[in-house]
């Protein structure tokens, strides 16, 4: 009868290989959660950093709300541009009403200019004015003066509504005085003595 011996016996884990499972298995876990605890920290800090440059920037942009607000509230409101345009649109129109009248009275653009040379043409030997009023748009003229004869306002008068007759002014009306002088100063001075006079 024979008998078998196997001669290659296993080897059976001691306390020492099972320990240092456990110290790698624990060394592996430790790594994991470090590199976990790395990955965490360096994403929290890119928030963090990603954090303060939006609140830069919400900063940024507040205040050029703010400056945009202040320059918007400067300017004036459309109600008070809408009065002044108004106002302009009314002074514009009274202007130009008064410009037609001008125009329409006189018949030119240039106002009473017209009139005066008219005037500054008709001349009579003794006789001076002191005074001219224009009114209703030219219609109507009155002058005062001066005279050292009666007949020569009359021809003076006579004159004028030959020459103004085109502008349709006509002198109807004369109002002569005399002035109250001592002899003795007429005599010395004949424009002291002279008449006074109006045209109408």
């Amino acid at each position: 009868m024979s008998k078998q011996i196997n001669l290659l016996t296993q080897a059976q884990g001691g306390p020492e290989l099972s320990a240092l499972r456990a110290l790698i298995g624990l060394g592996v876990m430790l790594a994991a959660f470090l590199g976990y605890a790395a990955v965490t920290w360096f994403e929290t800090a890119q928030l963090g950093d990603t954090v303060t440059e939006s609140n830069t920037q919400l900063a940024a942009e507040k205040t050029a709300v703010k400056a945009l607000e202040q320059k918007v509230g400067a300017r004036p409101k459309l109600a008070d541009i809408t009065a002044q345009i108004d106002a302009l649109k009314a002074r514009t129109g009274e202007s130009q009403e008064l410009l037609n009248l001008l125009r329409s009275g006189t018949g030119e653009s240039e106002g009473y200019s017209g009139h005066l040379t008219t005037l500054a043409r008709i001349s009579e030997e003794g006789v001076w004015l002191t005074g001219v009023k224009i009114a209703d748009a030219g219609k109507t003229v009155s002058l005062a003066g001066r005279s050292l004869h009666r007949e020569a306002v009359l021809r003076y008068a006579q004159r004028l509504n030959e020459q103004f007759s085109a502008r349709g002014v006509q002198f109807s009306a004369v109002e002569l005085t005399a002035p109250e002088v001592p002899a003795e100063r007429a005599a010395a001075d004949p424009a002291l003595s002279s008449l006074a006079f109006r045209l109408f």
